[in-house]
């Protein structure tokens, strides 16, 4: 017999609850859907600010009556006074809030000043006024009032008694007026690694009756007398935006770090000898003069007539953010990406690139990078690809893989993860894609970068701050990032390569020092398992199979090398230790050095380290210039080639090298790196070619430079060659050529 169960008062009572419960949850939803709900006669454009009142606001008699979900909730309330010893009922306060999927955190992002996503735990973290508060209640938000952060918002500040520079407050943190006079130095004082240049103007000084303005400059660095098959292509651009104030001061350490470093650290010299390392210290310094005073300033200073004129209102006052502002998919994933709110924290500006800044850093971009990305969007960058591209941000301790703008995977998402755990290594972020562990943006320089040159791109959310204290920011963002950055360095030429491929540290000679002939010991250490991602996957390791060294240039500049042999005796490992004899008979006097890699079971190779070795004894060289036959005609629209000979007058090997110092017309010279033997002699080609516009009489100078290693002399050819015959000229009757060529000792 079927029995039923009886229902009882208790269990009706309990049904009831439950209903009643779905019905809120289903009421709680409602409006979040109801933000993405068709334009209609009422709503023309759903959500977005009633630009008619100052406050962002319905012009209503009292907030009691705010009603409409569709009000902007950029309420561009002032600030309370810092002195004020009551509390402002407009005061903002950060709150978290939490959500549970990507409908519920668009509005968010889309609407607020977010500091923080946690996808982990459901939960944001914003800035928000009163009026927002609203807002979310009537979009059925629920939240609470962090009062610790609260606490600490910025207010505009005053230098200590004993503060002499810096931003005030923040002694550590260089304005932007110190920083760009700090790094312009750097360049006065190392015209040979570093130049200052002027890439452009912000906002304000191409802006009639705005403020002065400021220009937007570069530092490049890397040896300029270097002549190398291909360099690495390294950008770093920092404080795009203006109130993350360790993000231009963590990348002027960085370019002292490198200047410093340059022969004295041998990773520092290889670096700036194979690389180019562009630094954009401050991307938007119109906004940054701003932050300085302790404003949340994150914009940049364009005035649309709609928003408030006051830093008071900040950050929901007037700018574009530039980080949604580039032209490479410029407001794809629409509000919540970024916003067409000109009030808006994330506002993307009014068409693709509008703002003077974002114009100077992709001009700037599109000067140092080649296009090396198909044309498709699905098209992945090849392999051997060059070029690093890094966005300094605060805060969140993030390093971010491109794409920005969706979920989905990049086309060379494999190794741009692969490489940011290689960061991640050392700085100890969580790698990730920004839509997996932040919120989707559009606009941003990252996509532009990579999108529209296929260059590994990357963006660091440094530390836990906006205005992040000067104590945590000695500790625990300078050196951790430094390393990630000098890493990135490392890869710049090959960064979808060596990724995959072991790091060689550890590096140490028996001597350092020696006599020409006295062998050497070399050790290191070569480790295949050097990632990290906290928490966002692991990354697969390989035993190291190979390790060897170049002398005096790297692997992919000469075919010359020496295998290293595993000191237990067999690769069998993911890290190994490795060691070699070296032999210094033949080498020549001065300072050599020497590039170690590795490589893994999976064939592939890691970036080299580097270390010096000093050979004592000094060598002596004479120089000869032979001319040409006194009947050779010197062409319009062909080559003419000039002859130098040199002559080791020694007792010790010589080594030298030749770097064409000026040409008005090109010149190449064969050999650019020499070693001769005592009492040895070579001749070496200087080939200069000459213009067909070049008309008889014209004249050029090619000035040579020959160095060498110890002592450390230049010695310099100066040859002149003067055009005698042009290409449709008779036979016969020409004039012999003249040549004025001349050495001297510098």
């Amino acid at each position: 017999m079927q029995r039923h169960k009886l229902l009882t008062p208790r269990r009706l009572l309990t049904a009831l609850l439950l209903c009643i419960a779905l019905l809120a949850l289903a009421e709680r939803l409602k409006p979040v859907a109801h933000l993405y709900a068709a334009p209609t006669a009422q709503n023309p454009i759903p959500c977005r600010p009633d630009l008619t009142s100052p406050t962002g606001l319905p012009a209503l008699q009292s907030p009691a009556i705010f009603t409409d979900p569709c009000v902007s909730p950029n309420p561009q309330s002032p600030i309370s006074d810092p002195q004020s010893p009551a509390p402002n009922p407009q005061s903002p306060v950060v709150i978290r809030i939490p959500f549970t999927d990507e409908t519920a955190l668009r509005p968010l992002t889309g609407n607020l000043d977010v500091w923080e996503v946690n996808r982990q735990t459901g939960e944001v973290v914003a800035l928000v006024y009163p009026a927002q508060e609203r807002w979310l209640q009537l979009l059925g938000y629920a939240w609470i009032v962090d009062a610790e952060m609260t606490a600490t918002l910025a207010r505009p500040a005053a230098r200590n008694a004993e503060q002499t520079s810096g931003i005030p407050g923040y002694a550590c943190y260089r304005t932007v007026g110190e920083t760009f006079a700090s790094l312009s130095q750097l360049a006065a004082d190392k015209p040979e690694i570093a130049q200052w240049i002027d890439i452009g103007d912000s906002y304000d000084k191409v802006t009639p009756g705005e403020p002065a303005g400021s220009d937007i400059h570069a530092l490049v660095l890397t040896n300029q007398n270097s002549r190398v098959t291909e360099k690495g292509k390294f950008v770093l651009v920092a404080a795009i935006h203006a109130r993350e104030y360790a993000t231009a001061e963590l990348a002027a350490r960085f370019a002292e770090k490198l200047v410093a470093g340059y022969g004295v650290d041998p990773d520092i010299t290889w670096l700036l000898d194979y690389n180019e390392i562009h630094i954009v210290p401050q991307a938007n310094p119109d906004g940054r003069g701003w932050a300085e005073q302790g404003y949340s300033w994150r914009k940049n200073t364009d005035r649309p007539a709609t928003c408030a004129s006051s830093p008071s209102n900040a950050p929901y006052s007037f700018g574009v953010d530039l980080n949604r502002n580039s032209t490479f998919l410029w407001g794809t994933c629409g509000e919540g990406c970024s916003s067409s709110d000109p009030c808006s924290v994330i506002y993307r500006g009014s068409s693709p690139g509008s703002e003077p800044e974002v114009q100077a850093i992709q001009a700037y971009m599109r000067s140092v990078f080649a296009d090396q990305r198909g044309p498709n969007y699905t098209d992945a960058a090849p392999l051997d690809t060059n070029g690093v591209f890094i966005s300094l941000h605060s805060y969140g301790n993030l390093v971010i893989y491109s794409w920005d703008h969706t979920g989905s995977d990049a086309p060379n998402m494999e190794q741009l993860r692969r490489l940011g755990r290689k960061f991640g290594y050392h700085n100890r972020y969580s790698v990730c894609n920004t839509s997996n562990c932040l919120y989707a943006v559009d606009g941003s320089t990252t996509d532009f970068a990579y999108g529209e040159f296929g260059v590994a791109t990357y963006t660091f959310e440094v530390g836990t701050s906006f205005f992040q204290s000067c104590s945590y920011f000695e500790s625990f963002i300078v050196q951790q990032n430094l390393d990630s950055l000098l890493y990135a360095a490392k890869a710049a030429r090959r960064p979808y390569q060596v990724a995959a491929g072991p790091d060689t540290l550890a590096v140490a000679l028996s001597a350092s020092q020696v006599d020409v002939g006295q062998p050497i010991t070399l050790t290191a250490t070569a480790n295949d398992t050097r990632y990290f991602a906290n928490g966002y996957g692991v990354e697969p390791s390989q035993n190291v199979a190979v390790a060897r060294y170049t002398i005096d240039k790297p692997s992919w500049e000469t075919s010359t090398t020496h295998l290293l042999s595993p000191t237990d005796g067999t690769f069998n490992a993911t890290s190994e230790g490795v060691r070699g004899l070296i032999d210094t008979a033949g080498w020549c006097p001065g300072q050599h050095t020497l590039f170690i890699e590795s490589q893994d079971a999976a064939g592939n190779w890691g970036p080299p380290s580097a270390a010096f070795v000093k050979i004592n004894g000094e060598s002596g060289l004479e120089l000869e210039l032979e001319q040409m036959p006194a009947s050779a005609d010197v062409i319009s629209g062909e080559t003419f080639t000039h002859t130098l000979t040199l002559t080791n007058t020694g007792t010790l090997p010589a080594c030298f090298t030749l770097v064409i110092r000026s040409s008005q017309w090109p010149a190449t010279v064969t050999d650019a790196t020499v070693s001769l033997q005592p009492d040895s002699t070579v001749s070496l080609p200087v080939t200069v070619n000459i213009p067909l516009t070049a008309s008889i009489g014209m004249t050029n100078v090619t000035v040579v430079d020959i160095s060498t290693l110890q002592p450390p002399l230049v010695r310099t050819a100066t040859l002149q060659t003067v055009v005698t015959k042009e290409p449709t000229s008779e036979p016969g009757g020409t004039p012999a050529p003249i040549f004025f060529p001349w050495i001297r000792n510098e």
